[in-house]
């Protein structure tokens, strides 16, 4: 189960868009994770690929990059393989990290305010322009990781109609 984002209809319209996409890109992942097998989830395909466990592992590791370069410090910092909850868990906690930082900005200037990295002291990376990288990033893995899923599992249900839901979300923000 997910966590969706709640409307806010006081936020400011980018500020809005940016949690609308982010949310459409990153539910998907979770359906990939869904009831998949320890086996499945740590098979890779050949030796030095990343299989579904090691891309959503990457996916947060990530996660945790960007909020470094955004002074933010994540809540957390664990990595490690583990069973599909756990890192499941690991993705949604550092989600909504995020999620909590976007809905944090009072006005839609505050998505490209310029901030310090906790990583090197330097200034420049926007909030806003982060998190829609962070979602480009969930939706090319999501293809990764639903076609290695559907090799393991050729009878599981990708998740296409949220995958298009998403592509027309963005493609709607490009074209407004």
């Amino acid at each position: 189960m997910t966590i969706r984002v709640q409307r806010a209809a006081s936020r400011p319209p980018r500020v809005e868009r940016t949690l609308e996409i982010f949310e459409a890109a990153r539910v998907p992942i979770f359906t990939v994770l869904d009831g998949i097998s320890r086996p499945d989830l740590d098979w890779s395909p050949t030796a030095g690929v990343r299989g579904i466990g090691k891309i959503c592992r990457h996916l947060y590791r990530v996660d945790i990059w960007f909020l470094r370069r955004l002074g933010v410090e994540p809540v957390i910092t664990e990595d490690g393989p583990g069973p599909p909850e756990l890192i499941a868990e690991r993705m949604r906690v550092i989600q909504l990290q995020i999620i909590d930082e976007v809905e944090r900005c009072a006005t839609d200037a505050d998505l490209t305010a310029e901030r310090s990295s906790l990583l090197d002291g330097t200034a420049g990376a926007r909030l806003g322009p982060a998190v829609l990288h962070i979602a480009q990033h969930y939706m090319y893995h999501l293809a990764q990781i639903t076609y290695l899923r559907r090799i393991r599992d050729p009878e599981w249900k990708a998740p296409l109609d949220e995958w298009e839901a998403a592509t027309h979300l963005i493609e709607d923000g490009v074209l407004d």
